[in-house]
């Protein structure tokens, strides 16, 4: 099996979102060729006047042992699988110490949990500066992978969340949909064809160039099902949220890219709108690592 997400964080926040994560934490591992989970717990700085700090100098220590003897039984009860795990807990802005934990813990992927409808800050925050992958799960979601949903545009990027998707799914009879939004340019007009038609025409190159894809990555037990969808001036990544949720997918895969080929450390705007206005389908954003060469740079922005 090949180690695709060799070492996981999980970021708990003592909310009834834990317990899922937990148990889909353990799941994604079986075909993940997990090795090590990592638990993480953040406690928000206390931001205590000095006195105060020096007259209760064992405040934190004492915070510290209590959650973590909580989080110890929580994932004790919950964690049915036999993989190494680890909990750290620390003090700090949110989306730093996540950064910091994975850039020091060299993690592959983390897993964060999202409640439905609430604001995506930390999310975006988390996605926009990883230095490896990132699932958001939505809470009362347990992860399938009966359905999945990859957004194609012939890019490496894209080309990546394909080869990743097929090897969680190697042992499933999953189906996924490869969907690629057709843009029409706007001197379609001098072609003598109406919009509809130069549509087709694209299509059927982009058909060819699918059956490639396909035939190239060679999928086993899985289906792939082509979608294309005709741009018809609305927002790309709004088509491809409403496809999602028209096939009721389980899964949303996507590849992060940089603003430019040298700061691989950056996701791409689609895939940071895709964290905005998606609340009710898990998304999982595939970072190639090696790209977090500016990974302490950015710890010292003020994030938080």
């Amino acid at each position: 099996m090949i180690n695709l997400f060799k070492k996981i964080i999980v970021c708990l926040d003592r909310t009834p979102k834990d317990k899922l994560l937990i148990e889909n934490a353990c799941k994604l591992s079986k075909t993940a060729g997990t090795e090590e989970i990592i638990f993480l717990n953040i406690i928000k700085d206390f931001n205590l006047p000095d006195e105060m700090s020096k007259e209760f100098p064992h405040l934190f220590d004492r915070a510290v042992e209590e959650r973590k003897a909580a989080l110890n039984k929580l994932v004790k009860e919950y964690f049915k699988c036999s993989i190494k795990t680890r909990l750290i807990v620390c003090q700090g802005s949110l989306t730093k110490e996540i950064l910091k934990k994975a850039n020091e813990t060299k993690a592959d992927l983390i897993i964060q949990g999202r409640t439905i409808k609430s604001n995506s800050v930390l999310s975006s925050r988390t996605a926009r500066r990883s230095p490896c992958s990132l699932l958001l799960i939505p809470e009362n979601h347990r992860l399938k992978t009966d359905k999945i949903f990859i957004p194609v545009d012939f890019s490496d990027y894209s080309d990546l969340s394909l080869k990743t998707t097929l090897e969680l799914t190697k042992d499933k009879k999953s189906e996924i949909f490869l969907q690629n939004v057709i843009n029409i340019p706007s001197s379609y007009r001098y072609s003598g064809k109406s919009y509809q038609e130069f549509g087709e025409i694209i299509k059927s190159h982009l058909q060819k160039d699918l059956d490639i894809l396909i035939k190239k990555v060679a999928p086993k037990t899985q289906q792939l099902t082509p979608v294309f969808t005709l741009d018809k001036g609305e927002s790309v990544m709004d088509m491809i949220w409403d496809e999602a949720r028209r096939r009721r997918v389980d899964l949303i895969v996507m590849g992060a890219k940089g603003r430019t080929a040298a700061s691989a450390i950056f996701i791409g705007s689609k895939a940071e709108k895709m964290i905005r206005i998606n609340y009710a389908i898990p998304l999982l954003i595939i970072r190639k690592k090696g790209g977090v060469a500016g990974i302490l740079e950015t710890l010292k922005e003020k994030i938080d």
